[in-house]
């Protein structure tokens, strides 16, 4: 566009000039040859002049835009200054974080290594125990098979996966404790749980699977996965008078992580929980932690009084939900299609566990049950021991590859 009107300027001074020549000629008496000499060097002048405002006016142009570059230079300087401060807050942030981690791993093994002091001091020497009327010779080798565990750190934390009905996709994990002999052999709870219990050491062995939940609940939140877990709460510890007002001050500090920590208790135990338990459950509620019933076998359960313990889900094994709802087995208020609203008017959701067959699978989700559990959907796997200890290290815990092909197939 400049071009075109420089050529229409220089073809408007060019008629100008040959015009006035014309003139020259015609009034004056001017030759011709004249006439062309004043024509040509009146062009020659004006595209001079015009040559010469152009400069001037590309000149201002070029000064106006380097005035406009180097205010934007000023404005981008400032903007990169204040960058790299926000940059140097973040990293300085994210470093306070990690001492604060660093901080409170240290504070949960600490506990732990507590928890373990307190079991050897409870044992007497040689592994003796309580020893019941008979098999004491039994009790007494699983008993020192549990000590040696404790001592050695040969307790490993498995996790199983919850999934959501119908689509199958791992929602929670539930936590289990499992012990390691000498040999390496993974002991089951079928097999120390009675001598432990008989020993009074359950309740450090459950506390000892407390922090350890704690510390995957961090992990997991640390990698921005709102996988919530499960994690199982004895009434003894709800009312261990040493235990429970460390454990309570450790979980304030830590009320962040109460929407992925749920606290886990069997019906039975829940039912006959002390006013001491019962007043610790409060108060854990008070910082946001809910609460699961497991092994249900009472389906007309008080939901009313469950609501005001702060309890959220409510689990009940797949063949009892099939055998007394919908077969019949067990008279309820409400139709089994209402069950899970039922549930739902006291801010409580279903979960069917014990899964083991598709069969049943077909059967509860007639229940519209939310949540699944079972060996259907995927065995307790253990989690590796160094991402309890390890403040950067990976969660091994299990993926969806994990469950059946069958399970997997929704």
């Amino acid at each position: 566009m400049p071009r075109l009107i420089d050529i229409l300027l220089t073809l408007t001074y060019s008629m100008a000039c040959c015009v006035g020549a014309l003139a020259l000629m015609r009034i004056f008496g001017v030759p011709p040859v004249g006439t062309m000499i004043v024509a040509a060097a009146g062009i020659l002048l004006c595209l001079q002049l015009h040559l010469a405002g152009s400069s001037n006016s590309f000149r201002h142009d070029v000064r106006k835009d380097i005035a406009k570059l180097r205010k934007e230079q000023t404005r981008l300087e400032k903007a990169a200054t204040e960058t790299a401060a926000r940059l140097k807050e973040i990293t300085e942030d994210f470093a306070v974080r990690g001492e604060e981690r660093e901080r409170a791993l240290v504070s949960e093994m600490k506990v732990i290594e507590t928890l373990i002091e307190r079991m050897g001091e409870r044992m007497p020497a040689g592994g003796a125990a309580r020893r019941p009327a008979s098999g004491g010779a039994p009790n007494e080798d699983m008993l020192s098979v549990v000590r040696e565990a404790l001592q050695e750190n040969r307790v490993d934390l498995y996790l199983q996966p919850i999934v959501s009905l119908p689509q199958r996709r791992v929602s929670f994990y539930e936590s289990y404790t499992r012990l390691r002999d000498a040999s390496g052999r993974v002991v089951m709870p079928g097999e120390f749980l009675k001598v432990a219990m008989d020993a009074g050491l359950m309740t450090a062995i459950d506390n000892l699977l407390l922090f350890r939940c704690v510390q995957i609940v961090r992990r997991l939140s640390a990698k921005d996965r709102q996988t919530g877990v499960f994690c199982n709460l004895s009434p003894e510890s709800l009312e261990d008078p040493d235990f429970f007002p460390q454990f309570m001050d450790f979980m304030r500090q830590n009320s962040d992580l109460s929407s992925s920590l749920i606290f886990e208790i069997g019906q039975d135990s829940f039912l006959r929980r002390s006013p001491e338990a019962a007043r610790n459950m409060a108060r854990l509620a008070d910082f946001g932690f809910r609460f699961s019933i497991d092994h249900a076998t009472d389906l007309s359960a008080d939901f009313a009084d469950m609501r005001r313990a702060g309890v959220k889900f409510f689990k009940v094994p797949g063949e009892i939900l099939v055998e007394r709802l919908l077969g019949g087995a067990e008279m309820m208020d409400v139709s089994p299609e209402d069950y899970v609203g039922h549930l739902a008017r006291f801010g409580i959701e279903l979960i069917a566990e014990k899964i083991e067959t598709e069969a049943t699978v077909v059967e509860i989700l007639d229940l519209d049950a939310a949540f699944g559990q079972g060996h259907l959907f995927g065995e307790p796997r253990p989690i590796r021991e160094d991402a309890l200890t390890e403040t950067h290290a990976p969660i091994a815990t299990p993926t969806h590859a994990d469950i059946p092909r069958a399970a997997a197939m929704h």
